[in-house]
């Protein structure tokens, strides 16, 4: 399976993006805690702690890109993880729970999940 110079950007920009959301999660939980208007101050320790599985998936989606073939079912487990995301996000912001902004990352994820599907399609053989 050849691996492309379009497939390694889908998902260095996937793993950055997982990187540096676990990074903010961790070091600026209160920014993405303001988004939600929340002020519980133990909140931070469940952002926090959300933060090492977007880092994992982070870190998986940076393997893809060394090694696609090796690493070809974290791109299924991506589809299912970046979907379910979305899919909580949805709800929420149409029942008027979350705010646009809160809701963004959802989209960009929304977006990589449909990217990841076509790779996966696309390299399926």
């Amino acid at each position: 399976m050849r691996h492309h110079w379009y497939d390694k950007t889908v998902f260095v920009i996937a793993a950055v993006f997982n990187l540096s959301t676990a990074a903010i999660l961790i070091f600026r939980p209160d920014f993405v805690l303001a988004r939600f208007g929340i002020s519980d101050p133990m909140a931070k320790w469940l952002a926090r702690s959300l933060a090492s599985s977007v880092a994992t998936w982070g870190l998986a989606y940076a393997l893809i890109v060394v090694n696609p073939v090796r690493f070809r079912e974290f791109v299924r487990l991506g589809i299912v993880s970046k979907t379910f995301f979305f899919t909580i996000y949805a709800v929420a912001f149409f029942s008027n729970a979350i705010a646009f902004l809160a809701f963004i990352p959802a989209l960009i994820d929304l977006v990589l999940a449909l990217l990841f599907a076509e790779y996966w399609w696309r390299t399926r053989t």
